[in-house]
């Protein structure tokens, strides 16, 4: 069950001036990955077990950790690690960038299944004149679980996060941030699988039960999937995690049209009085 925690910032925030440069930030974490296993078929004599072997052909990536920070008129800026060696929880990676516009970090740590973590953070700062967007992303791929005959198996993980912005909804510099988090059997559908995914996401909103006040919350949930191999043979079975934080800020100030100089205007009218002229010389006798 997901358990949430909301907070609206007043007192000696709204004493002082907003700032144009307030942060809006997303961060999370993926940990205490754990998994049960019952025995379907208690008569079969096969006992359950659960084993972790190396693939023998992998047909994806198995982990990838990714910064991105982006902005209006500028170029993207990215900086990736992933590992294409599908070694037993060779996992250790991170990616991170930090510049003027917000930071963005990834990581992906831990040496065997039980001590598997991601984590990412996103943040950006707002700017006039500007949309600027910040994601911190990875994403684990494991296809090294081989389930015996008759078993049931549910993996479980723990998400936690938080969502902030700083500037209240009626401010003309508007921010958002996003969490999400999953884990998932990738080779089995909603419809016929329903157990197959387990999802959690959280959003910093662009209202708020007081739209003049910054916007913070908190939160976890306990992620869980299962899967019942009721076959008489073993089934290799692939788990897919990921892990998300993005940071948005815009600013959706109105244009101002350019007033016009007072030369403008002159050349304006010196031009409407040389067309009056022309007209008038063509006008028959």
């Amino acid at each position: 069950m997901k358990t949430i925690v909301t907070t609206l910032v007043l007192g000696a925030t709204l004493a002082v001036p907003l700032s144009a440069s307030a942060q809006v930030s997303a961060q999370g974490t993926l940990t205490n990955f754990s998994y049960s296993l019952v025995d379907l078929l208690p008569n079969d004599g096969i006992a359950p077990s659960l084993s972790i072997v190396k693939p023998l052909n992998p047909a994806q990536l198995g982990i990838r950790a990714i910064g991105d920070i982006s902005e209006t008129g500028l170029r993207q800026n990215r900086e990736s690690s992933e590992d294409n060696s599908h070694l037993l929880y060779s996992r250790d990676l991170d990616a991170g960038i930090s510049l003027a516009q917000g930071t963005a970090v990834s990581t992906v740590s831990g040496t065997n299944f039980q001590t598997l973590a991601l984590s990412t953070a996103a943040s950006t700062k707002n700017g006039a004149g500007y949309e600027r967007r910040v994601v911190a992303s990875n994403y684990v791929m494991i296809e090294e679980f081989v389930l015996s005959p008759g078993t049931e198996v549910r993996f479980f993980a723990d998400v936690r996060g938080s969502v902030a912005k700083a500037l209240p909804s009626t401010n003309t510099l508007k921010e958002s941030s996003e969490l999400s988090a999953s884990m998932s059997f990738p080779e089995f559908s909603a419809n016929g699988y329903p157990d197959f995914v387990s999802e959690f996401s959280m959003r910093a909103p662009s209202w708020s039960a007081d739209p003049n006040a910054p916007y913070s919350e908190s939160a976890s949930e306990r992620l869980s999937i299962m899967f019942q191999n009721t076959a008489k043979t073993s089934w290799k079975l692939k788990v897919e995690l990921t892990l998300w934080s993005e940071a948005n800020s815009l600013d959706t100030s109105p244009v101002a049209s350019p007033v016009p100089e007072p030369a403008t205007y002159g050349m304006l009218l010196a031009g409407l009085a040389l067309v009056a002229g022309v007209a008038r010389r063509k006008r028959p006798a």
